[in-house]
């Protein structure tokens, strides 16, 4: 075991392999019993005792890899089998008419969590034997070869599958896990291979991640395996045409990419000669030396290239493959009135680079000088990294227009380049044809492309010669080819497709003559196999399935339907023709394949839906249908009723977790969330990585006001998936609803409750020595406070008994959230609001709500005007500036005076002044440009970029407002501008006049509305008296020399309008009154 199992094999046929005695010892082709004994328990049985002998272990290794890959050879990449599956795996004994039902029991024993495979899945006996083989964990855990065998096997088990298995997920990423640092080593040891090795593990994981949706640990992980490669890739633009009526070019998206090793392969025509001979025989040191499956090599006809070196006919290059001109499978071509068939690059263009090289000053010399219409051959690994990478770019969100233009360069490049491997290039054209198909002018061409694949591979899977099979099976002579075709099966129909059909690949040897007219679409099966795990192509029944879905998005739902039925996947056509408005068809194809026809379920037609409440266990049919728990709870879906998901998950033996989330989903809609709860319990009991169940879980939680149980949900999501930000809002909203800490004496010892420090503290930031939250600055450099005043403010109030530990916290993860969402203003109000929630005395983190209020404004300013501005939390952030920091304006026009500044002397000046308030709007204030020179020195940078706040975003939304003037006034004063602060104080009082009556007559106000205007119009006339005396900024003279005058003429304006209040002798009039007299004194 200390040496990996050589893949792929130089041998097509496995029969071989798997007609060795110690396969035949295992499958009890030997076995003598006075009676049959279960197939299933006899050969998992066997293999115990015999995998007591160590020297088994690479044999036995080898065995489950053959099953293995003749499975995927029959159906995913063909060509046919040439042997009967049935009689290598099951002895003469169990081929009866008892067969059928072992077959049930080997899909039986495949079912993981409610799931069983496909029920039409062909050779499952093959993949049954690999499963016992490899999964055996004294096979499996005796070193990475074996771990790495079960990896693989449990991924080709979840694709059997027809949903996502909790279980086989686990298994995988705790193996990941395993290898990860098992090949990490022998990598840092250079151990032979070991860079091929890693390289090859980390794709296939990044695989699995793009499979669950983990996208960004997949692209990690396909980033280090191009590292570890030393292959260069950047997707930049060049100047190109892409309509047939461009005059000029204009930027285009490519990927510039080259292998490390192409120049190598290009330029020398001996070595690849010598090692394709090489290969070919091999060494008596090559532990496949004493494989019989080496004597049986493919022999396939090709012509020699003209685009890549000669090699010899029907011979693989150093790297396995053939010659790429000889197997590109079928190429649609778009045929489109307007776009050309491929960009066309200018000739002397050059790249400019976006993102994907650490330097994006340039491109590295090695792709800098390549031509984008010209781009070398890649090798067949860099290019599934880049067809792994385009898959996980777009798996979440494949029809977003943004994410096609970036993904469909990868595949593109690959097309162009051409693949030295059939089955690279087979895959690149199913990425295209998903990344086209949502596009209008390139959908048709995606639809086409996906279903000349589909013709491709039924016409490479269908054709079996079951007569040579069965002479295989039993060591005859094989008879001739026109014997074969006269022998086949009399009733089976001919294999027809929807494009004119591709002739499926030869596995037997031909004569010269019949070698001129071989299919130039061949390959060898070494060819197909090389890279199906990192590749990992869809089976024949999935890609039959995606093209009748591809239908269904174009319209075509006949043929969709045809398709599923074909298929006999009737979950899919009971959707598809719900999905058209013919629910009944649906409820009837459901209970019909369900429910026995009698009267206790109403037949297949059940009129009377209060029948579905007598549902029990014993009315289903039996045997049941294989996928009976996703039929049940698809017949929930359409009729609504929840019993249906009920009996899914009993039928599923409690392991079907969609039973459960749709009974929760079913419940929260009807307001019932005590059940939805208990239902996402469930679910989650099973699958404990579901981040969309965890987040249902939360709001549920929240509905419940249990806060702890929310923030335990939400903190979960955020673990899962760090970058989703409903997660972190509403783990921000339930940390909020928790109860305050007790204080804590700071000499006693503090007890932590351990659960919710785990839960909140460990997601939401790492901590310093001194309790210190460690998070990352947010990049606003506006917003950004201070270190040593933030520390200094906040020190006292982060001990572990601060009540409000909990707000910040909060604080902590809207922060997140609002790094994550920067364009969400309901967020960033959110911000905002919790921010302000810390009093002084605890510490407000004053940089951050003015941050906060920044983007708000900024967001919501342009449609909601000054309604954008929160008044009250501006109030308290004027007060905090205004009364803590002195403004350090000039004592006369050519010095300072220092003791004016800011405590401690330590605040700098600022230079001039703006000359009027007009030019204050929308100006950036002198302080916050101004340089330290000697004698001069300006404000720290929480004023300042309060004041660039307050000049840029706030003053120039000021409209009618009378609370937002005053603080403008407020703030004019504070910065020694009298005259701008007088303006705004009178905007201010005329707008709240207005405010209380348009037409300002104040008889027909309530009083206390009345009362308001006598307050407001005392405030001016104050106003009126501090601020008219003083000197001007910068001009000089007093700010309003007729003070007195303005001051009087606003008493009496109001005053006379309200003569109804002079008349009831009322004791506001009567002070406004006061008022104007004391003034013209």
């Amino acid at each position: 075991m200390d040496l990996l199992f050589p893949y792929p094999k130089n041998g097509t046929s496995f029969l071989e392999v798997l007609h060795h005695s110690l396969t035949r010892k295992l499958l009890g082709f030997d076995a003598v019993h006075a009676e049959k004994t279960p197939f299933i328990s006899g050969v998992t049985s066997r293999l115990r005792f015999l995998l007591n002998d160590a020297m088994n272990h690479l044999s036995f290794m080898k065995i489950g890899y053959t099953a293995l890959e003749a499975f995927l050879q029959a159906n995913v990449t063909g060509p046919p089998l040439d042997f009967d599956s049935e009689g290598v795996v099951f002895p003469a004994s169990y081929r009866d008419e008892n067969l059928k039902g072992l077959k049930e029991e080997l899909f039986q024993y495949l079912a993981v969590d409610g799931s069983r495979p496909y029920p039409l899945t062909p050779y499952i006996e093959l993949f049954w034997l690999a499963k016992v083989i490899l999964s055996d964990p004294t096979l499996a855990e005796a070193g990475f070869n074996g771990r790495r065998a079960r990896f693989r096997l449990a991924f080709w088990h979840q694709k059997l599958l027809p949903e996502e298995s909790p279980t086989l997920r686990d298994e995988m990423y705790a193996d990941a896990e395993i290898l990860e640092h098992q090949l990490a080593s022998r990598l840092a040891s250079d151990a032979a291979s070991a860079q091929e090795h890693f390289v090859e593990f980390l794709i296939e994981r990044a695989v699995v991640r793009t499979y669950y949706g983990d996208d960004a640990l997949a692209r990690a992980d396909l980033a280090r395996a191009a590292t570890i490669r030393n292959f260069q890739f950047a997707l930049t633009g060049a100047l190109g045409k892409r309509t047939k009526f461009q005059d000029k070019g204009t930027s285009q998206l490519v990927v510039l990419a080259k292998s490390i090793d192409t120049e190598d392969a290009e330029h020398s025509n001996a070595k690849v000669i010598q090692n394709a001979e090489e290969q070919e025989s091999p060494r008596p040191d090559d532990p496949q030396y004493d494989s019989p499956s080496i004597h049986a090599t493919t022999t396939t006809s090709a012509s020699p290239s003209t685009t890549a070196p000669h090699r010899p006919a029907n011979k693989p290059s150093d790297n396995g493959e053939t010659n790429p001109s000889s197997t590109k499978p079928a190429n649609v071509p778009l045929n489109d009135d307007t776009l050309l068939e491929e960009i066309s690059f200018h000739p002397t263009s050059t790249t400019t680079m976006t993102h994907a090289v650490p330097d994006t000053s340039s491109l590295p010399s090695s792709l800098s000088s390549l031509d984008p219409s010209n781009q070398p051959l890649l090798s067949p690994i860099d290019s599934i990294i880049l067809l792994a990478t385009a898959s996980s770019i777009s798996n979440t969100s494949p029809s977003d227009g943004l994410v096609r233009e970036e993904t469909l360069p990868y595949a593109t490049r690959v097309l162009d380049g051409g693949s030295s491997n059939w089955q690279v290039y087979t895959q690149a054209l199913l990425v295209r044809s998903r990344i086209e198909g949502y596009r209008a002018r390139t959908a048709e061409r995606g639809l086409l492309q996906l279903q000349a694949l589909v013709d491709q591979v039924i016409a490479e899977t269908s054709t079996s010669a079951f007569a040579s099979a069965s002479q295989h099976a039993n060591g005859e002579k094989s008879a001739a080819p026109e014997q074969q075709q006269q022998q086949q099966q009399p009733g089976k129909k001919k294999i027809t497709t929807f494009l004119p059909k591709p002739q499926p690949s030869t596995t037997t040897t031909t004569t010269q003559s019949e070698s001129s007219e071989a299919d130039t679409t061949a390959a060898s099966v070494a060819e197909r196999l090389k890279y199906i795990y990192q590749l990992s192509p869809p089976l024949r029944w999935e890609l039959e399935a995606e093209l009748a879905a591809r239908w269904t998005h174009m319209g075509g739902l006949k043929t969709a339907l045809e398709i599923y039925e074909r298929l006999q996947m009737h979950a899919e056509v009971a959707l598809c023709l719900a999905a058209t408005d013919r629910e009944s068809e649906a409820i009837r194809l459901l209970r019909g394949l369900l429910f026995h026809d009698n009267k206790d379920t109403g037949g297949t037609s059940m009129p009377d839906e209060s029948a579905a409440t007598a549902l029990k266990l014993d009315s289903l049919r039996s045997p049941a249908p294989a996928d009976a728990p996703r039929l049940l709870c698809i017949l929930g879906d359409v009729t609504t009723h929840p019993e249906y998901y009920s009996l899914a998950w009993t039928v599923s033996g409690n392991r079907y977790v969609r039973a459960q989330r749709s009974l929760a989903r079913y419940h929260a809609k009807r307001r019932d969330f005590e059940k939805a709860r208990d239902a996402y319990g469930l679910a989650l009991n099973i699958s404990r990585i579901d981040r969309t169940s965890w987040f249902s879980m939360g709001c549920v939680q929240l509905e419940l006001e249990d806060w702890m149980g929310a923030v335990e949900s939400f903190t979960r999501c955020v673990q899962l998936d760090d970058g989703d930000a409903e997660s972190w809002s509403n783990l921000a909203v339930a940390l909020l609803r928790l109860p305050k800490p007790k204080p804590v004496q700071s000499v006693q010892p503090v007890h932590v409750n351990v659960q919710e420090e785990s839960v909140v503290g460990a997601m939401l930031g790492s901590t310093t020595t001194d309790g210190r939250a460690d998070w990352p600055a947010d990049g606003d450099g506006d917003g950004d406070v201070d270190e040593t005043e933030q520390n200094s403010s906040s020190s006292s109030s982060r001990e572990r008994g601060d009540p409000y530990k909990h707000v910040r916290e909060a604080l902590r993860a809207l922060r997140r959230a609002a790094t994550l969402k920067r364009d969400d203003a309901r967020i960033w109000d959110n911000y905002l609001t919790v921010a302000a929630r810390i009093p002084p005395s605890a510490g407000t983190p004053w940089g951050e709500v003015i941050q906060a209020m920044g983007r708000v404004v900024e967001l919501r300013g342009k449609k909601e005007g000054e309604r954008a501005v929160d008044t009250a939390i501006l109030r308290v952030l004027t007060e905090y500036v205004t009364q803590t920091f002195v403004y350090p304006y000039p004592a006369t026009s050519s010095e300072v005076d220092v003791d004016d500044c800011v405590e401690g002397g330590d605040e700098d000046e600022d230079e001039d002044e703006d000359e009027d308030p007009a030019k204050s709007r929308t100006a950036t204030t002198t302080t916050t440009n101004s340089t330290t020179t000697t004698g001069k020195r300006q404000l720290p940078h929480l004023p300042r970029s309060f004041l660039t706040l307050v000049d840029t975003s706030i003053a120039p939304l000021a409209t009618a407002s009378p609370t937002l003037y005053a603080l403008l006034s407020d703030i004019s004063l504070w910065r020694a501008r009298p005259a701008a602060a007088l303006t705004y104080a009178e905007k201010s009082w005329r707008s709240f006049l207005v405010g209380a009556s348009m037409a300002e007559e104040f008889d027909t106000i309530p009083q206390d509305q009345w009362v308001g205007v006598v307050d407001k119009t005392l405030w001016l006339m104050r106003t009126y008296r501090s601020l008219g005396p003083m000197q001007r900024e910068r001009t000089g003279g007093e700010v309003e020399a007729k003070w007195r005058f303005k001051a009087r003429s606003a008493g009496r304006r109001v005053a006379g309008r309200g003569k109804r209040w002079e008349a009831e002798g009322n004791e506001a009039w009567r002070r406004l009154k006061a008022e104007i007299e004391g003034v013209s004194t």
